[in-house]
């Protein structure tokens, strides 16, 4: 009996942008692995890419826009049994817009606490998670620098695991 051998992990960017304290999420078109799905928009790190590269371009061919990609937020790593998925999101903000529908149905501005992460593929989940903790702790800031900070100011660690050394 051959041992199973674990796929290496298929590394992918996903940008989350913000408007007015809600992040845009978007909703897949239906295929038979990932239904509809909502997810933060982005995809798989071509060969020769960099992770921002990889968004600004994955973000081009979705939305027909151009991005700004910031810092890191959170990296995280998922098995969906055929596939490990390595996620790195980073901040993005709109250059030229709005997002129009190239590869999606839907797209939504919500409050991260108002997502519902049962919604989401796998991978995503955990972002949620960490974009709710964070708007959290910019509610209760007192001014909006703080804010600023406590929204864009990535570890050191998540920089490294990001590709991101010292700063973008």
């Amino acid at each position: 009996m051959k041992p199973s051998k674990q796929p290496s992990p298929i590394r992918v960017v996903a940008g989350v942008a913000t408007q007015d304290h809600q992040v845009l999420v978007a909703q897949r078109q239906p295929d038979t692995q990932f239904i509809s799905w909502w997810e933060f928009p982005g995809g798989k790190v071509e060969q020769g890419e960099t992770d921002q590269q990889a968004l600004k371009r994955e973000w081009r061919e979705e939305f027909g826009v151009d991005i700004h990609v910031g810092a890191p937020i959170v990296e995280t790593e998922f098995d969906y049994g055929d596939k490990v998925i390595l996620l790195c999101s980073f901040w993005c903000d709109i250059l030229d817009g709005p997002p129009m529908l190239h590869q999606h149905q839907a797209i939504y501005w919500s409050e991260p606490r108002r997502l519902d992460a049962g919604v989401f593929s796998g991978a995503d989940r955990p972002l949620i998670k960490v974009l709710c903790e964070r708007f959290n702790r910019v509610a209760r800031s007192e001014s909006a620098d703080k804010a600023d900070a406590i929204l864009h100011n990535p570890s050191p660690a998540v920089m490294k695991k990001c590709g991101v050394e010292g700063g973008q």
